[in-house]
C-alpha cells in the first residue's frame, strides 16, 4: 500500500502560483563544520523560476570557486508556494557533484553526490554537510 500525506495530494489552482517564493533558500550559508569539508560556503540567489547557486569549495583537489550555475527549486509538496529545497549539477573538470539541498529548522543541509568521470585516482563519495544563514543575506 502506498502512503500519501494529505497535504501532497492538495493540488494548487492553476495560474495561482507565478513561481515559488525563494525566501528560505536565498542569501550566504556558511558550513557548521570548519573541518575538512567539501564545501565552505554557499550563496543563494533567486531567479524567475531558478536560483543562482554560487559555491565556494574546501577540498583539496577540486576548485575553491566552483562558480555559478542554476538550481531547481522545490516545493515541500504540490500545495505550497515556498521553495525549501534545490537541485545543482556542477561539473568541475573531470569531476561533477549533484548537490540536493533543504532547509529544515533554519539549517541549510546539502547532500552531494560527488562522481569521478576522469579517471584520477579517487573515489566517488556521497556526503551531509550542515550551513547557517549569515544574518541579513536573504537577497
Amino acid at each position: 500500500m502506498n502512503h500519501v500525506a494529505v497535504e501532497q495530494l492538495q493540488e494548487c489552482n492553476s495560474g495561482t502560483l507565478p513561481g515559488l517564493d525563494q525566501t528560505a533558500l536565498t542569501g550566504t550559508w556558511i558550513n557548521t563544520n570548519s573541518a575538512r569539508s567539501l564545501i565552505r560556503r554557499i550563496e543563494i540567489a533567486p531567479g524567475q523560476k531558478q536560483l543562482t547557486v554560487h559555491i565556494f569549495g574546501a577540498e583539496p583537489g577540486l576548485p575553491e570557486d566552483w562558480g555559478m550555475a542554476e538550481a531547481h527549486p522545490f516545493a515541500e509538496n504540490t500545495a505550497s508556494g515556498l521553495a525549501m529545497a534545490f537541485s545543482v549539477l556542477f561539473d568541475l573538470d573531470g569531476i561533477e557533484s549533484l548537490l540536493q539541498g533543504y532547509v529544515v529548522k533554519g539549517v541549510l543541509v546539502i547532500v552531494s553526490f560527488t562522481q569521478v568521470k576522469d579517471g584520477r585516482d579517487r573515489s566517488s563519495s556521497f556526503g551531509k554537510e550542515f550551513f547557517y544563514r549569515l544574518h541579513g543575506t536573504a537577497f
